[in-house]
């Protein structure tokens, strides 16, 4: 016993430690060398799914539900249970006897050895309890795609965010390093037409509205900025990067082509696709499968326990004439008791089975409204996003011609930069739409249920370049510097 003891006492996890010091060790266990090289969307997708914090949680779950279901294998063996004893008596144990009828007394007489030992080896199996653990091992199976289908959900999820998050990181970057110069110019802009305005050079209405017109485009670029300033630090959490600092992007360039393609399944069809493939539903339908599991144990506890049993036995007693002897039978034992409660624990596995049934049915329901809402999100999206390009187009061939009326000398810096700076919010507000499509997408890839095409391991993937990063029909990688 003692050295049972000491065993498990080696094999125990150790404490928990300090909360900051798990942290950087989880940091050091990060891939550096793809955190030094631009990342682009397919490896952040890559080093979310490996080192995600929350998602690795899920993977230990589904490893512990296949351990537990493998462990339930070992209730279909039978009971074999081994006893051995030792034992020495002083004074010796005398017995004496009375004839019933002369009611004399016999002699006292010795019938066991001071010292004794005893061994049993006994295998015995209950019917009721191998029908139970038969049930117990499938309901243990179907946990475990239960707990597979929540990481699939969980996988969707993160994805979406890692994307929506990507592009808006790299966006944002993209805003800072080109809005830096341009928002010098335009304040200097603002101040010279504050000086006009004072000196009485030029028009003061016009003045005052070049200054409105520059300092509301100057807001709304502030506004785009604001919407993408904390997705780095949302990228960080996913990838389960601690430092914002600590990781680089791919750069987005001002020609960059970013292409989209047009939904080409019905509804009909989104919904069919939903149905069959949403994880919610599946483990709807495992947990249903577990739940009619529990009503027919319930019906087995109804039955008496009946099962065989064999052993065979050994006595060092030298009074027996012998001392090795085995045996076998059969036993059955029943509850009375139990009958009283057994209709009513049946009806409550039922309700049980009822209540998924009913619940399953309603996130049926749940799913068939996310694909709408998500197809029509995705649809919006792409109408804005396109509208936004052509009016992106037009303001950069309104910036160009307003370039060339200043050098030709017909026209003026302050049309030229209130020109350059709309070019930049149309700019600015083309790629945002841009990732919010993306977002769009990955929700509705979600609500459909659909698997990510997972890249591999960033690790073992060569450094991207800017001839080597093809765009797709539907999500292109921004190239790198």
């Amino acid at each position: 016993m003692t050295a049972a003891t000491l065993a498990a006492c080696s094999i125990t996890p150790p404490d928990l430690g300090e909360i900051r010091q798990e942290l950087s060790r989880h940091a050091e266990t990060l891939p550096q060398e793809i955190l030094q090289r631009p990342l682009t969307v397919e490896d952040a997708i890559a080093l979310a799914v490996a080192h995600n914090l929350d998602n690795r949680v899920k993977v230990l779950e589904e490893v512990l539900a296949a351990g537990k279901a493998d462990l339930s294998l070992f209730a279909l063996l039978p009971e074999l249970a081994a006893k051995g004893g030792w034992s020495k008596r002083n004074p010796k144990k005398l017995t004496t006897s009375r004839d019933t009828s002369t009611g004399a007394t016999a002699d006292y007489s010795v019938g066991e050895d001071a010292i004794s030992r005893t061994g049993d080896l006994t295998a015995s199996w209950n019917l009721m309890d191998f029908g139970i653990a038969m049930i117990r091992a499938e309901q243990e199976e179907d946990r475990v795609k239960l707990l597979l289908e929540k990481r699939r959900r969980a996988l969707h999820l993160l994805v979406q965010d890692v994307q929506a998050s990507y592009w808006k990181a790299v966006i944002n970057e993209y805003a800072e390093k080109k809005y830096n110069s341009l928002e010098r110019r335009l304040v200097k802009s603002v101040e010279d037409a504050e000086t006009a305005e004072r000196t009485k050079v030029g028009d003061p209405m016009q003045m005052l509205a070049h200054q409105r017109a520059i300092v509301d485009t100057m807001r709304q670029i502030a506004e785009l900025q604001r919407q993408t300033s904390t997705a780095r630090a949302d990228l960080a959490g996913y990838m389960g990067v601690q430092s914002v600092i600590s990781f680089k992007l791919a750069e987005l360039q001002d020609d960059s082509f970013l292409t989209v393609a047009d939904p080409t399944e019905t509804i009909e069809n989104l919904e069919i696709i939903a149905l069959g493939n949403r994880p919610e539903l599946r483990g709807e339908e495992a947990q249903f499968r577990i739940d009619v599991q529990e009503v027919r144990t319930e019906l087995l506890k109804s039955l008496p326990g009946i099962g065989p049993f064999m052993g065979g036995h050994y006595d060092s007693n030298t009074f027996i004439k012998y001392n090795a002897w085995a045996d076998a039978g059969l036993h059955m034992a029943y509850n009375l008791v139990d009958m009283l409660s057994t209709p009513k624990r049946i009806g409550q596995a039922k309700n049980v089975a009822e209540v998924t049934r009913a619940r399953r049915l309603a996130l049926g329901m749940t799913v068939v409204t996310q694909v709408h809402v998500s197809d029509l999100q995705y649809r919006h999206a792409l109408k804005e996003y396109r509208l936004t390009e052509h009016m992106a187009g037009i303001d950069r061939r309104i910036s160009g011609l307003a370039s060339k009326s200043k050098q030709a000398g017909s026209g003026s810096a302050m049309e030229e930069i209130k020109a350059e700076a709309s070019g930049m919010l149309s700019t600015l507000r083309r790629f945002i739409l841009y990732s919010d499509l993306q977002g769009a997408k990955a929700r509705l890839n979600s609500a459909l249920g659909i698997d990510p095409a997972l890249p591999p391991d960033p690790a073992a993937t060569p450094a991207p370049t800017p001839d080597a990063a093809p765009e797709t029909a539907t999500d292109a990688a921004p190239s790198t510097s």
